[in-house]
């Protein structure tokens, strides 16, 4: 499982970094940010459900830097929501919005990174 959300985390990471990047610097959108945008959403929706699933399994109890990374990564979540529900109602989101989403996102990207260079994790 951890080199499946390894994997995941990835993704979502390297393009949200890139879309924040996108968005910050220029007007307008380039061509394919929608698209790359809904990967990114659902790659960051998955994280979260697979971090979840992999926390709450029968096993070893993990801790609660564990659950500190899953209720980040959850915070990114809802930011990455409301920017969607910004974008569906045709109006830009706050640049601010976007550079906190950004930063939580990557928070919760380094907790899980290091959640499971534990040895607390491992085996799971």
């Amino acid at each position: 499982m951890f080199w499946l959300i390894a994997a995941i985390l990835c993704v979502a990471v390297g393009l949200g970094l890139w879309l924040s990047a996108q968005y910050l610097i220029e007007e307008r959108a380039p061509p394919l940010m929608g698209r790359l945008a809904a990967i990114h959403g659902s790659a960051g929706a998955l994280l979260v459900a697979l971090l979840w699933f992999t926390l709450y399994r029968p096993g070893p109890p993990v801790g609660r830097f564990g659950w500190t990374a899953f209720v980040v990564l959850a915070a990114a979540l809802v930011g990455g929501l409301t920017i969607l529900s910004f974008n569906l109602r045709g109006k830009p989101p706050n640049r601010m919005l976007v550079a906190m989403h950004a930063f939580v996102g990557a928070t919760g990207a380094v907790m899980v990174a290091a959640y499971f260079s534990t040895p607390a994790s491992f085996g799971r």
